[in-house]
């Protein structure tokens, strides 16, 4: 899985938008969007303890990406249908478009850990996997072990990667882009908040879950690497040791689902991104049509009703 990268995606895919949605596309719907697969799966995968049993999935990572489980979550397919939902509900493609690009910069970031996802669901239940680092979430090492293994192995790398793609294209995170491109896209939700908020509060919002992001990777990298005092084969340590390895760290255990070679994985996912924008450029403009003739039919339904 992948920590802060989630965060900086958000701001990624906002930057990149194609030059017809600028300003169009909902940059809460990217967030929703890249939200939605972990805060689905991702809680019963850590569990919690009370009264002195654990409850949570006995195995963590067929759970959180397998079939049977919630691997479904991480799936192009559930985003679509959820895609199609906002569309039957709302007629708003500013919100489907964008939970649509931000779901699948989720779903094909996570391809990179030793579970990866069921790119082809629900023609196969296999898992695409590039095993660029090892998955470590486990019932008896929960968060912290899972966090440890991800900021010590080239997990920590993919999330400073998104992180300079961000920086690069720094001018997302500033006040006039928030104002001209942002809120536009959503006039009436910042419109909503503003009345808690001045524009000083919405663009701290705004901002927040990049610096959220941030502050995530600099703690948990931190307490992994200068705070945590693990035993490992029977050696306590000062912080877990670095592994920038492909597949490492070479101290948890590499689990792993029953999964496609991995050498066709990057060119497929490769494929299915661009794939997901081509989508979003072909449906567009159609998407305007459908929605003027959605809003007039609902004005005629409440003259004749």
């Amino acid at each position: 899985m992948s920590w802060a990268a989630h965060q900086f995606e958000v701001y990624a895919v906002q930057a990149h938008l194609p030059k017809k949605m600028v300003a169009k596309v909902s940059w809460l719907a990217i967030f929703f969007g890249d939200f939605t697969p972990d805060f689905l799966a991702k809680f019963w995968v850590y569990g919690f303890n009370y009264n002195g049993h654990h409850y949570g999935a006995t195995k963590p990572y067929q759970w959180h990406r397998g079939w049977p489980g919630m691997g479904i979550s991480h799936t192009l397919f559930f985003g679509a249908l959820v895609c199609l939902g906002i569309w039957a509900w709302k007629h708003n493609r500013a919100w489907t478009i964008g939970f649509l690009l931000g779901f699948a910069a989720h779903v094909l970031t996570d391809v990179n850990d030793s579970i990866g996802t069921m790119l082809l669901f629900p023609f196969s239940t296999l898992n695409w996997s590039l095993h660029t680092w090892a998955y470590a979430a486990t019932v008896k090492g929960g968060k912290y072990l899972d966090a440890a293994a991800y900021y010590s192995s080239l997990g920590a790398v993919m999330d400073l990667f998104w992180f300079f793609v961000v920086l690069g294209s720094w001018r997302v995170l500033s006040k006039e882009y928030w104002r001209t491109k942002v809120v536009p896209a959503d006039p009436h939700v910042w419109s909503w908040l503003g009345q808690w908020f001045d524009d000083r509060g919405l663009l701290a919002l705004y901002r927040g879950v990049f610096f959220y992001g941030v502050c995530r990777m600099i703690a948990w990298t931190t307490w992994a690497h200068l705070v945590a005092k693990p035993v490992i084969d029977g050696v306590k340590r000062n912080g877990y040791p670095w592994d920038l390895s492909w597949t490492g760290p070479w101290w948890v255990q590499h689990v792993t689902l029953p999964h496609v070679p991995p050498w066709v994985v990057l060119p497929v996912t490769l494929v299915l991104l661009g794939g997901v924008y081509f989508v979003a450029n072909a449906i567009w403009e159609r998407m305007e049509s459908g929605s003027t003739k959605a809003i007039a039919w609902r004005n005629v339904r409440r003259k004749t009703g």
